[in-house]
């Protein structure tokens, strides 16, 4: 049985594992993929571009962990993807908050909410399984930009367990960020590293996905388990 709820667990990738894997059991035996546990129960003409799913994200009122799920024109998706799941940390789970090396243009934009920590966006396929993660540039999200350090310190607290929504997409989200934390190490420092060849400028439109990794889930998971 998947545990109701794991608020500030450590989890392992071999916890990681095992949820993701009973998750996504419980959803193809339902016949209801990811993706589609979140956006309206009808055809792909019907979802909007660039909309986010659900309308005002979902959010964790204890951890304040987010996502929302959308989708690119198809001119502008990669190959084979659906859409993308963003994900976040609150700005108030970064361990040195005045260390952002970048934020919200303006002072009022630095007083709106959310203030939030991008950590990766996931794409995933038609059939609702994920296809790459990638990191984006500072303007895509509009987030406060943390050293990769500093928000690889807080990845243990992404938690979606008690967010709105369907109860698996959230576990399943969880579990995939727990599992693909080496993964998502290597991504950000890489994009850190392209950030500070180019000043710190997070405000370029010619560079938005400033890295990108596909995975593959059943190397991860067999990985995890074999451990």
């Amino acid at each position: 049985m998947l545990p109701p709820s794991f608020f500030w667990l450590i989890m392992s990738p071999k916890q990681a594992a095992q949820i993701l894997v009973e998750a996504t059991i419980v959803m193809h035996q339902s016949g209801v993929p990811l993706m589609r546990r979140v956006v309206p129960d009808s055809a792909d003409a019907d979802i909007t571009l660039w909309e986010h799913y659900p309308e005002n994200d979902a959010v964790s009122p204890h951890t304040q962990s987010r996502y929302f799920y959308h989708c690119h024109p198809v001119e502008e998706r990669g190959e084979d993807e659906h859409g993308h799941f963003h994900l976040f940390l609150p700005k108030s789970a970064m361990p040195h908050p005045r260390r952002a090396r970048l934020g919200p243009i303006g002072r009022r934009a630095r007083s709106q909410k959310p203030q939030v920590v991008h950590i990766a966006a996931l794409s995933i396929t038609p059939a609702g399984l994920p296809l790459s993660l990638f990191t984006v540039n500072r303007w895509v999200t509009n987030e406060w930009l943390y050293p990769h350090g500093d928000i690889m310190s807080a990845l243990a607290g992404f938690d979606l367990a008690d967010a709105p929504g369907d109860p698996l997409v959230n576990r399943w989200l969880t579990a995939m960020v727990h599992l693909c934390a080496p993964l998502i190490d290597s991504l950000l420092a890489e994009r850190d590293a392209k950030l500070a060849a180019h000043g710190w400028d997070g405000e370029d439109h010619a560079f938005e996905i400033l890295s990108s990794a596909t995975v593959d889930i059943q190397e991860l998971v067999d990985g995890a388990l074999d451990r």
